[in-house]
C-alpha cells in the first residue's frame, strides 16, 4: 500500500494579480476559496482562521488576491460574486458558485467552520 502526504497548504496557493488570472483559477479551481489580503493588521489575524481549516482541505486550492497590488483582480471578483469588496475577505465557492463569504472581524474559527460545511454540503 502506498501511503501519500497531503499536499501542505502552501503548496495550493496561487496568488492572482488580474481578471484573466481569476476567471483561470475558478475554472480549474470550480470548488476553492480567494481570499482577499490587505496591508493591515487584521489580513494576518483572521488568515490564521483560514488556514487552520483550510490546511486539512487537500482538496481546496487557495487563490490570494493582494489588493493594494492587484486592485483589478480584486475588483473583477467583487463582479462576479455582487460580493462588495473588503479586506481581509474570503470567499468560497462551490462548483463556481459563490457559497460563502465573510470579511474583516468576520472571519473567525467560527465562520470558517460555517464556511467549510458550505464547501461541503
Amino acid at each position: 500500500m502506498l501511503y501519500t502526504l497531503p499536499m501542505l497548504l502552501k503548496d495550493r496557493i496561487t496568488f492572482l494579480t488580474s481578471p484573466k488570472e481569476v476567471d483561470g483559477f475558478l475554472k480549474e479551481n470550480p470548488t476553492a476559496a480567494i481570499f482577499k489580503a490587505g496591508r493591515c493588521h487584521k489580513t494576518p489575524e483572521t488568515f490564521v482562521h483560514v488556514e487552520a481549516h483550510l490546511g486539512p482541505r487537500d482538496d481546496l486550492k487557495l487563490g490570494i488576491i493582494k489588493v493594494v497590488e492587484a486592485r483589478p483582480a480584486s475588483n473583477h471578483v467583487a463582479v462576479l460574486t455582487g460580493i462588495e469588496h473588503e479586506s481581509p475577505q474570503i470567499i468560497l465557492f462551490k462548483d463556481g458558485k459563490k457559497v460563502f463569504d465573510r470579511d474583516n472581524w468576520d472571519i473567525t474559527a467560527d465562520s470558517m467552520a460555517e464556511g467549510m460545511r458550505a464547501v461541503s454540503a
